[in-house]
């Protein structure tokens, strides 16, 4: 056998080998941490396992001693939660492993009764090796795909950034805007022209009147004399024209009341919002670590498209998303403390004695500090009194005016505040050089979610959830059986009628669509691209062009076979003759996979990658590795005759018959 052909089948072997490798992975590394096995086991519980975290340890220490009784001397306990506890028993093989599962499994149910072993948010059920090779393993072949939401199930969402202004108008305190809704007023005194709601209806009418949608206008009287009113303007131009509407309605009914109208406060959507937005959305999911692959993209000027794959609880992700998570230290006025050290919905003014809400205080109080004035290494710990706490640091460039502000107000309250709520409002002791904890009653959930926030930053601007789908993972799997019986029967009638039609051209081109079907696997694989029920369509339409490039060819081998050319000659024609056409058609497709992808949405985008990637693929087996296995196979004897290509066998001394 010549070299060159040689060359080919070795070719041929070592791509199909490289990519059956990695689209399926059959040959891995262990994960070894110091053992060959994991031998970690979780456990859920009925019963709460403690009352505060400062018992987390004790109890952690109470379980290791039952395990002891039960024989387990090297078992490393891990509380989770109030429910979960995770027990690692460091065994050196799997028998072990197995066995030590069941030691603790019967201790824990025996002592909490309903124990039941569960699979933690973070764990994949590993896969048992077939044989193993030092520190390589053989596993079972299974393609190594990243599936996308419509596949496995998960959280679709698409979020929409809001523009938002914030105006104020303070009337003196015996001037108030708005009347009790009970209270009779005495002959001659004061009384405010509106009751609350009809206060809140016309200045909502107001701006209706100048084209503000009433779903985005928020009217709020405070204390009686303050009006708080929340908008959603395109500009600043908008915000002034507003704010002077409504400040001239004010004077206009309210005459002789000196009306004292705030700077407003407002931030608006631009061409870089849904960049920064996006940003600080990566940072929290990837921050969160129990959702894999998530997408992430923009739409528009304004919206942000969320897929999260496999979520085990998307409402809770769904508030860290939305959080604006804004951090504000602010100073309160001296003249109020909290009216109960467990919650911070009411205060006490001492100046009146009476009992004000959370929002009149907010109002009040000065902004000193925001979370931008923070490093993104917020940590939980275990407070002094047993609940969970959030340690933040301040930035260097801070810290000295932080310690100067404490300093100064050293007596005074400092409420911390996030999202507008009061999470804790402690009086400075002394100065504080730049470190500081947040508490105020939470989980160790609630801490978590918290600290991720603080470190991933503030948004921008306010969100609006637009869509939220969620996909069920018994959906997606029958997406998967339906997809993958639709690509099946047609690479079988393609391979069917390939034969049938085209004979031994057809055998080989069906032997190079099989290899092309493992290295469009082994590409997506490779490329770590999520697979989506569009992205299989890709596949199975890149299918076609597969097979229209072999159709292209073979029948300009047909025809060169009829002008009596040797099977060499006919095979080199044949292919070279072909090539413009199928060279314009791939390349036409492969454009407008691109111009897809660009300017498409995710389901779109996963159509035209898989697309891209197919006709890519496709190109290089139907056009080289088909001609090689014809080149190869056309200059054995037995494959000489005609009519194993489709062509009727001619007598070549025909009398007056000439070439063409």
């Amino acid at each position: 056998m010549q070299s060159r052909p040689r060359f080919w089948i070795a070719s041929i072997v070592l791509i199909f080998l490289a990519s059956f490798l990695v689209g399926f992975a059959p040959i891995r590394l262990q994960r070894q941490e110091g053992f060959v096995v994991d031998s970690t086991v979780t456990f859920e519980v009925a019963e709460p396992l403690y009352e505060d975290s400062a018992a987390v340890e004790e109890r952690e220490q109470e379980i290791a001693d039952l395990l002891i009784e039960a024989g387990l001397t090297d078992a490393d306990v891990t509380i989770t939660d109030q429910h979960m506890v995770t027990v690692d028993t460091l065994a050196l093989d799997p028998d072990q492993a197995e066995a030590d599962r069941q030691i603790v499994a019967a201790a824990l149910r025996e002592e909490f009764g309903g124990a039941q072993e569960t699979v933690g948010p973070d764990e994949e059920v590993q896969e048992e090796p077939v044989a193993t090779f030092g520190p390589f393993a053989i596993f079972p072949p299974r393609p190594q795909l990243v599936l996308g939401l419509d596949l496995q199930g998960g959280a679709h969402v698409v979020l929409r950034c809001l523009s938002s202004a914030e105006m104020s108008f303070v009337a003196p305190e015996d001037r108030p805007l708005v009347a009790p809704e009970d209270a009779e007023p005495a002959e001659g005194e004061y009384t405010p022209p509106f009751t609350q709601e009809q206060l809140v209806l016309r200045v909502t009418s107001l701006l209706q009147d100048m084209g503000a949608n009433p779903d985005e206008v928020e009217v709020s009287v405070i204390g009686g004399n303050r009006l708080v009113v929340e908008t959603r303007p395109e500009d600043q131009h908008e915000v002034d024209r507003q704010q002077t509407a409504i400040y001239d309605f004010l004077t206009e009914h309210y005459p002789g009341v000196d009306i004292e109208k705030s700077e407003p406060s407002a931030v608006f959507v631009d061409a870089e919002t849904a960049d920064k937005v996006k940003y600080i959305i990566e940072q929290r999911l990837f921050a969160m670590g129990e959702i894999r692959e998530p997408v992430i993209q923009k739409q528009g000027f304004d919206r942000i498209i969320v897929e999260m794959p496999g979520v085990k609880d998307p409402e809770r992700v769904l508030d860290i998303l939305k959080s604006t998570a804004l951090l504000e230290f602010r100073l309160i006025p001296a003249r109020y403390e909290p009216a109960s050290p467990e919650s911070y919905e009411e205060w006490t003014d001492a100046q009146t004695n009476q009992t004000v809400t959370w929002e009149q205080v907010r109002a009040e109080s000065e902004v000193k500090f925001t979370g931008r004035d923070l490093l993104p290494n917020a940590t939980v710990n275990a407070g002094q009194t047993g609940d969970w706490v959030v340690a933040f640091e301040l930035r260097p460039r801070k810290k000295d005016a932080f310690h100067e502000f404490t300093r100064r107000n050293i007596g005074r309250i400092m409420a911390i505040v996030l999202d507008r709520e009061c999470q804790m409002a402690p009086t400075i002791r002394s100065a504080i050089p730049g470190n500081g904890i947040i508490e105020g009653n939470m989980t160790s959930e609630e801490a978590s979610d918290l600290k991720l926030l603080l470190n991933a930053g503030a948004l921008p601007v306010p969100l609006e959830i637009v869509e939220n789908r969620t996909v069920s993972a018994t959906l997606g799997q029958d997406s998967i059986n339906r997809s993958l019986q639709a690509a099946f029967y047609g690479v079988v009638a393609v391979m069917i009628f390939m034969i049938a039609y085209y004979r031994l051209p057809g055998l080989l081109a069906d032997l190079a669509l099989i290899l092309y079907m493992v290295l469009v696997l082994a590409v997506t694989a490779y490329s770590e691209v999520t697979l989506t029920l569009p992205g299989i369509a890709g596949i199975i339409l890149s299918l076609g062009t597969a097979v229209d490039a072999n159709v292209i060819i073979f029948e300009r081998l047909k025809e060169e076979l009829w002008s009596r050319r040797s099977m060499r000659a006919a095979v080199a024609a044949g292919f070279d003759r072909a090539w413009t056409a199928i060279l314009d058609a791939n390349v036409t497709t492969l454009i407008s996979a691109a111009v897809l992808y660009w300017l498409g949405t995710s389901l779109i985008k996963g159509f035209a990658i898989m697309l891209f990637i197919g006709v890519a693929c496709s190109l290089f087996t139907a056009v080289t590795v088909t001609r090689w296995l014809l080149t190869m196979v056309g200059e054995l004897p037995w494959a000489q005759k005609r009519f194993l290509y489709g062509v009727d066998e001619r007598v070549e001394s025909e009398e007056g018959a000439e070439p063409v």
